[in-house]
């Protein structure tokens, strides 16, 4: 028989044994918690005081020219980063700051915000980003503690300035970008990939290892042919000098195609240094709408002649010099007398393209306007691009708009939209629809041109009108020894909203195609606010013929007709005889 000490010691045993077995439970519980459902936290817990991952910049694709020329690429670089270091004073820490501030040129703000993150300790830093690599060895050469150089890219472009509104640029902290760097930024990007950084020797020392390898982007090929772009750029900055014009744009395109050989604006910049100076990045080839003036009757000469209101035969009364509609005046830049249709076009009479338009009805005459692309965005692959104006039929003055738009006023086109439309008689009628890219497809590439008007309409507008325009009209200036060249001048006064009347200001453009016979470039030249030669036969005519004569001895097109022997005149001293 157990005594009562017996059972009072037994009971305690077995409450105690009851405890120890339940904290053996709770313990186990809790190893299991941590160890098994908990082990990817923890691990990462632990990675992390020790590590961090850091991303692997992708090679951003190339942009090429038509025939291979780089435009854009990346060169190595590296981005210098910094990591909080164990047991680092705030004195040290400062130092070495001031250090990296000397090295790398750091602004104030730069610093004080790394300077910052060292004193949160924060895990990773950016120092400064994409520099060459030759800078990033002078830093690493003063083996400041917890400093590293990590592998990335810059961007560089070759060519400086040249197609700047093509390529766009991208800015060095890539935050921001335009042109093909925009429109195509996720084919060129290619994928990034990451790696991790291992803390050693206190975080003086940091050890990587890949996890994922990054995706090269893919290469952009453009329809630009730098040649043929810098003789555009070229001429077209010679031109903005000579006439102290606000800007300019010309475009050349190659007609059977679409693409686009050249596309240069001024003012320009250097895309090294994108986004340029303010303003400069402007894209006004696509982006800036402008009244085009007479090279809208090339449309109201269409819409006019295929619906069989007018006649090559007929003959306009001018000799007055203006025309009264509703309340408003239009007048000629010189009095003319009696003018057959083509004599119209080709002297640019406004007095009689208003006469013949008016045989139009504005429902038609919309039509017409739509065909040829007006009012709506031509679709090509570049980011910007503004769709013109265009008012619905109903809402055109009844009396007014149709002579007014007739003579290109009361309209706005881009320079492209424009130049789309000349390309329709260069095409035989068709309407092509412009691209600046080769191996990329924009939105509308794969439909079938539209035809706009009848291949003989296009046929005999060409012969016996543009081509005269050149010949013996208000173009004469652009006249090219050994081809034929089609073209419309256009000459339009600006409107001042301020004053709420059209000043003594201009937009001159010439838009033509050439050789006639088998067109081979298609040009517009626009000059904004041209001093004393404002006409843009005298402004831009020129302009498109020197483009033309470089562009097609460069793609070795040969002379349409004879060209005249150069005559030699020998030197003789004077007093003497031969």
């Amino acid at each position: 028989m157990r005594t009562f000490y017996e059972s009072d010691i037994r009971r305690r045993t077995l409450v105690l044994g009851f405890f120890l077995a339940g904290w053996a439970v709770v313990v186990a519980l809790r190893l299991v918690q941590v160890q098994v459902l908990g082990h990817a936290r923890a691990k990462a817990a632990v990675i992390g005081q020790v590590s961090d991952q850091v991303p692997i910049d992708a090679r951003r694709g190339n942009i090429l020219d038509r025939n291979g020329e780089v435009l854009a690429c990346s060169l190595p670089a590296a981005s210098i980063v910094v990591r909080p270091v164990d047991q680092e004073t705030p004195a040290e820490t400062e130092a070495k700051v001031r250090r990296l501030v000397d090295a790398l040129g750091l602004t104030r703000k730069e610093a004080d915000y790394v300077l910052g993150r060292l004193r949160r300790k924060s895990a990773f830093t950016y120092v400064k980003k994409k520099i060459d690599e030759e800078a990033a060895d002078k830093v690493m050469a003063l083996k400041l503690p917890g400093v590293s150089a990590e592998p990335a890219t810059r961007r560089d472009y070759p060519h400086g300035p040249l197609a700047a509104h093509v390529i766009g640029g991208i800015s060095r902290a890539e935050t921001e970008r335009n042109g093909v760097e925009a429109q195509y930024d996720g084919a060129l990007k290619g994928v990034d990939g990451r790696r991790i950084s291992y803390k050693v020797n206190g975080g003086r020392g940091y050890e990587t290892h890949i996890l994922e390898a990054s995706v090269p982007g893919r290469d952009i090929t453009l329809t630009i042919d730098a040649t043929i772009q810098y003789f555009a750029e070229r001429e077209l900055a010679r031109a903005i000098d000579e006439h102290e014009a606000d800007w300019g744009v010309v475009i050349v395109m190659d007609p059977p195609t679409g693409e686009v050989l050249a596309l240069a604006n001024w003012p320009a910049y250097d895309v090294n240094r994108y986004p340029g100076p303010p303003g400069a990045e402007l894209n006004r080839a696509v982006a800036a709408s402008y009244e085009p003036g007479s090279t809208f009757k090339i449309i109201t000469a269409a819409a006019a002649l295929e619906r069989g209101r007018v006649g090559f035969s007929e003959v306009f009364d001018c000799g007055a010099g203006f025309i009264r509609v509703g309340g408003t005046t239009i007048t000629d830049h010189e009095r003319f007398h009696l003018l057959s249709f083509p004599q119209v076009l080709i002297k640019s009479s406004n007095v009689g393209t208003a006469q013949f338009a008016q045989r139009l009805t504005i429902p038609e005459f919309c039509e017409t306007i739509a065909a040829f692309g007006m009012g709506a965005k031509t679709g090509i692959d570049l980011p910007g691009e503004a769709a013109g104006l265009v008012r619905p039929a109903d809402k055109w003055n009844r009396t007014v708009s149709l002579p007014h738009v007739a003579i290109g006023y009361e309209v706005r086109a881009t320079p492209l939209q424009v130049l789309q439309a000349m390309n329709v008689f260069a095409a035989g009628g068709l309407l092509v629809r412009p691209r600046i890219t080769r191996n990329e497809a924009p939105a509308g590439a794969a439909e079938a041109p539209a035809r706009v008007i009848g291949e003989r309409t296009a046929a005999e507008l060409v012969g016996r009108v543009f081509e005269a325009v050149v010949e013996d009209g208000t173009a004469k200036d652009g006249r090219l020894e050994g081809f034929r060249i089609a073209g419309k001048t256009g000459t339009a006064k600006k409107w001042d909203s301020a004053a709420g009347a059209y000043v003594r200001d201009y937009t001159a453009s010439f838009v033509g195609f050439t050789p006639v016979g088998e067109p081979r470039l298609s040009m517009i030249v626009v000059l904004d606010s041209p001093k004393e030669s404002f006409y843009g036969g005298k402004a831009c005519a020129p302009v498109f013929r020197d483009i033309a004569r470089q562009a097609l001895r460069y793609l070795r097109v040969p002379p349409e007709r004879p060209v005249p022997a150069p005559v030699l005149t020998a030197a003789m001293p004077a007093g003497r005889t031969p």
